[in-house]
């Protein structure tokens, strides 16, 4: 009894450890790489990653977007409102560089999403746009569907998460809590699964 209980005290540390490790390593509104990239990917859940993914199209760097796990519903008038194009001015744009992902329901989704969307353009490079507690296990994601693609991570910063101050809000614990036990399973998949079966195609 007493050596299962010990084991659990020490997983339960190296659990809370990790975590630490985790929310350490969420940017905190430090300077973003702006280096030019192939494309730009920008995973869907709320409207801040999207206008920051059209600004970086529009500034220039990179020439093609795809904005990855669109609801199906959503029409591509309704998609254009949201990211603040107009229909008129803007639609060329639309039109020429942006592309709609409306498979991905999840992460894994998106990660399958994203890498078939480089593999057919040839690119080599990507700039991942997403919150910034959800970057780590994006990356990990899409890089094992596309282990040789450079990504560049371009985190969203939120005004009402706020992870260096994780301790202070019961909703942040959470949410970094569920995302950080997401992340050990990916990185599970990562290391363990895909050594096992080999690594999964997009």
């Amino acid at each position: 009894m007493r050596n299962a209980l010990l084991a659990l005290l020490v997983l339960a540390a190296l659990w809370f450890a990790g975590f630490l490790k985790y929310v350490h390593s969420i940017p905190d509104e430090e300077p973003v790489d702006l280096r030019t990239t192939d494309g730009i990917v920008v995973l869907t859940g709320g409207p801040s990653r999207l206008n920051q993914a059209v600004a970086l199209l529009a500034a220039g760097h990179s020439g093609r977007l795809l904005i990855s796990g669109v609801d199906a519903r959503t029409n591509d008038p309704a998609l254009m409102h949201t990211l603040g194009l107009d229909r008129d001015t803007d639609a060329e744009l639309f039109a020429c560089c942006i592309d709609v992902g409306r498979e991905a329901q999840d992460t894994v989704g998106n990660a399958r999403e994203i890498a078939a969307w480089a593999n057919g353009h040839g690119f080599r490079s990507l700039r991942v746009v997403t919150a910034d507690f959800h970057l780590p296990r994006s990356l990990l994601e899409i890089r094992r569907y596309a282990p040789d693609l450079v990504l560049v991570p371009h985190p969203v910063f939120s005004d009402t998460v706020r992870p260096a101050r994780w301790w202070r809000s019961f909703a942040t614990a959470r949410l970094l809590v569920s995302e950080y036990s997401k992340l050990i399973v990916v990185w599970l998949k990562a290391n363990v699964l895909d050594r096992i079966i080999g690594a999964p195609q997009p």
